[in-house]
């Protein structure tokens, strides 16, 4: 299983989600899928305006350089079954000739693949298979990118839930960055942060810093995923901010009256927003729901929504 900006995949579902794609987008075209079983014929679907797709995910997060070579070496396998199978193939085809193979796989770590892809192609040209429209024929690597906006409508029906992650590449130095430009608000978070403490907890100083830099983190994290989902997912990304203003009233209120105790007072307020957004959107995965909750509960510690009495 990998992680991509749009969701985890496995082998599965990754053809699962591609072949959903395949037949919106190319309906028009009368696309056919092509079975796994019996015999794998090197593609996995074909339009009859000569469009040929087949599919690979890599079963773990590879290095750059070992994710090239698996994905050189399955280009190079799959191809070389269209010399294998051509009779088959034939058969299959009707008439159709292949004049564009697609690899579609989640993302590619380096532009060789690309270098790769036209050797194949000329390759391929050169065997003068009866199945392929040699003096169009191309070898097209294709990411995620490639199949939207599909791949969104189809995560969100199907029973895969949509699991948008946080960039990797949020480093300490853009955390510094934004604590640089945003010093009034990392003040409220150390002061509402510490009034989340008994007057006699030990260490408060270490702690309160240690919460106050999660709730940077969360923040910024959170940012990512609302910013990739406000592009892919509009309407929910519209629905997801009114529900959050509404229960912001809530808080707001409830803020207004003395508490005896202010962590009880946070925690109930990450469990009242953590069920809304999950009821709200039973479409998307837990770990995203727990994400999009601690960016709302950190962004409420950094202004003022929280704001204990």
């Amino acid at each position: 299983m990998i992680k991509t900006e749009y969701g985890s995949f496995d082998g599965d579902k990754w053809e699962a989600i591609c072949q959903l794609c395949f037949k919106n987008r190319y309906e028009s075209e009368s696309y056919f899928e092509i079975k796994a079983t019996p015999g794998d014929f090197g593609i996995e679907g074909f339009t009859r305006s000569g469009k040929a797709f087949q599919c690979y995910c890599p079963d773990e997060h590879y290095t750059q350089d070992i994710l090239f070579e698996k994905q050189r070496d399955k280009i190079t396998k799959d191809l070389q079954k269209l010399r294998t199978f051509e009779k088959q193939l034939a058969k299959k085809l009707g008439g159709t000739l292949i004049n564009k193979w697609y690899f579609v796989s989640p993302n590619y770590s380096k532009n060789e693949i690309i270098d790769h892809c036209t050797k194949k192609r000329d390759e391929v040209r050169a065997l003068n298979l009866s199945i392929i429209d040699n003096s169009n024929f191309e070898v097209i690597p294709w990411d995620i990118d490639n199949l939207k906006p599909e791949i969104h409508t189809f995560i969100k029906i199907s029973d895969r839930k949509v699991e948008i992650v946080p960039k990797d590449n949020i480093s300490q130095a853009d955390k510094l960055k934004w604590k640089g430009k945003a010093i009034s608000l990392v003040e409220n978070a150390q002061r509402k942060h510490r009034l989340r403490f008994d007057i006699n907890t030990l260490n408060v100083d270490k702690k309160v810093d240690d919460l106050t830099e999660k709730s940077i983190s969360h923040f910024l994290d959170g940012n990512s995923i609302l910013k990739k989902w406000s592009i892919d997912y509009p309407d929910d990304y519209e629905k997801f901010i009114k529900i959050v203003s509404l229960v912001e009233e809530q808080v707001v209120e409830e803020c207004m009256f003395p508490n005896s105790d202010n962590n009880k007072l946070y925690k109930r307020f990450a469990v009242l927003l953590n069920d809304k957004i999950k009821s709200s959107f039973p479409f998307i995965e837990d770990t995203m729901v727990q994400n999009l909750c601690n960016q709302v509960m950190a962004d409420w510690i950094l202004r003022c929504p929280i704001n204990f009495e």
